[in-house]
């Protein structure tokens, strides 16, 4: 896979911006998911990654395909990367693990009843898995190194 990765990110840095946005990352992502923000489109913000920042979001497309799988749910996200001047404009955290490509924010169909249970009865490491009811939106965060996972779960009113 790492080869597989490697081969992935010198693609992303060869071709136009425009078609980069396009490739997929993993099987059921593109660049495009990784990437999209209305708040940068609107102000101009330019949110493309470095290329350790892709390396990051290929990473995380790759767990977030098992995460995918396991709920038998499409995910609809709505914020992987940010960049610092877009992560500051959104009000994100300063220490956003979104920054990095490590942290996803998704909407999925229907309930989300028993998705930690879920993602832990398959083995999922996560580092964060924060559930938000009044948005009915989930973040999942993953360290580089899933050791350094912290399993922890949070419900923010």
């Amino acid at each position: 896979m790492k080869f597989f990765s490697i081969l992935l990110i010198s693609s992303l840095s060869a071709v136009n911006i425009y078609s980069k946005e396009e490739l997929k990352i993993s099987k059921y992502f593109t660049l495009k998911d990784a990437i999209k923000s209305s708040t940068a489109t609107r102000y101009k913000i330019n949110n493309y990654p470095s290329l350790q920042k892709k390396e990051n979001i290929i990473y995380v497309g790759e767990k977030m395909d098992k995460v995918r799988s396991v709920l038998k749910k499409d995910i609809n996200v709505t914020s992987w990367y940010r960049g610092t001047t877009l992560n500051q404009k959104v009000r994100g955290a300063k220490n956003s693990q979104h920054k990095d490509g490590l942290a996803v924010d998704f909407k999925i169909v229907g309930s989300t009843t028993g998705i930690k249970r879920k993602l832990d009865e398959a083995g999922i490491s996560y580092d964060q898995l924060i559930y938000y009811p009044k948005q009915n939106r989930l973040h999942i965060s993953f360290k580089p190194n899933k050791k350094y996972d912290r399993r922890q779960y949070l419900v923010k009113k």
